[in-house]
């Protein structure tokens, strides 16, 4: 696994057949003791491109003026709206084939077979990320400020969600991307046990944002913000309490990912499996976990 110390700055149920190797145990060793690690391989370069070329069709699609080959377009104004530096939340794009088959990839899904001692799997409608490298004075404060972060409730100490991404195109140190604060997640329940709740308590949702003040108790233990490398075809992993955002890309390369979240299926409420259901007939995207989700902005192509 590469890593770069840095700064701050149909059915929703798919049965699933093991085909692939599992992932090496060093990988999900590094999972348990670190928080985030990189699986080689999953995908092959080729496959991986061929998604790639699926993710500039569908920017393509809008008939906005991009050109996958012709830098000139590549432009904010010229592709569909996005958050941060290239989460697609809306459009359908949870729903579009290439990200199911994404999704339904062996290798992907062996991995998380491997975590949770499972096959029988649920997976999230979670979508894609496409951070081209657009002019500086087009990507704000907004796009481009690290927004650090777990998707955990300070109320669950516990392993209850790993997140994944696959990455699909070279991605360095400046290519944008996971950053990770490396030692944080040893830390995450002792944080939450040794300061004061806010008013009403800490939150029940799988999210707290940190601040520059409270990273300041984890610097303080040692821990140093890293930016994760990938090549094409790796699966990167991280436990939901491992501090973390994601950076935009700042160099001259894409960034070209989609991000892959999968759960035991017999652990999903009736309740939340409806939900799910609709949200398939909707083609409406959700949040990265399985079973506890939010339904993100959903299915109109404008």
């Amino acid at each position: 696994m590469s890593t770069t110390v840095t700064e701050p700055a149909s059915s929703s149920i798919v049965g699933l057949s093991l085909r692939a190797e599992p992932p090496a145990a060093s990988s999900l060793s590094d999972l348990e003791t670190k928080g985030y690690t990189v699986v080689s391989g999953v995908l092959s370069k080729d496959r991986a491109q061929h998604y790639v070329d699926e993710l500039y069709a569908w920017l393509e699609s809008f008939g906005l003026g991009f050109k996958s080959n012709d830098r000139s377009t590549w432009h904010v104004a010229n592709v569909p709206q996005f958050e941060k530096g290239g989460l697609f939340f809306r459009h359908g794009v949870a729903h579009e084939q290439f990200v199911w088959d994404l999704r339904s990839e062996p290798a992907v899904i062996d991995a998380f077979a491997k975590i949770w001692g499972t096959d029988e799997l649920i997976v999230s409608y979670d979508t894609v990320n496409v951070s081209l490298p657009y002019p500086k004075e087009e990507m704000d404060e907004s796009r481009t400020k690290p927004w650090p972060h777990v998707d955990q409730s300070p109320l669950r100490t516990f392993k209850h969600c790993i997140q994944g991404i696959v990455n699909l195109y070279e991605n360095g140190p400046l290519d944008g991307g996971l950053v990770v604060l490396d030692g944080s997640l040893p830390l995450f329940a002792e944080y939450f046990a040794c300061h004061d709740a806010p008013d009403g308590g800490w939150p029940q949702a799988d999210w707290f944002r940190h601040s520059e003040e409270t990273l300041q108790w984890f610097y303080d233990r040692g821990c140093k913000w890293v930016k994760v490398e990938a090549q094409p075809g790796d699966l990167i992993l991280w436990d939901s309490r491992t501090i973390h955002y994601g950076d935009a890309a700042r160099g001259d390369r894409p960034r070209m990912a989609a991000y892959v979240c999968y759960k035991p299926a017999k652990d999903i409420s009736s309740e939340m499996l409806a939900l799910k259901r609709d949200c398939f007939a909707e083609y409406s995207g959700t949040t990265h976990d399985p079973l506890n989700f939010r339904v993100a902005n959903a299915k109109t192509r404008s």
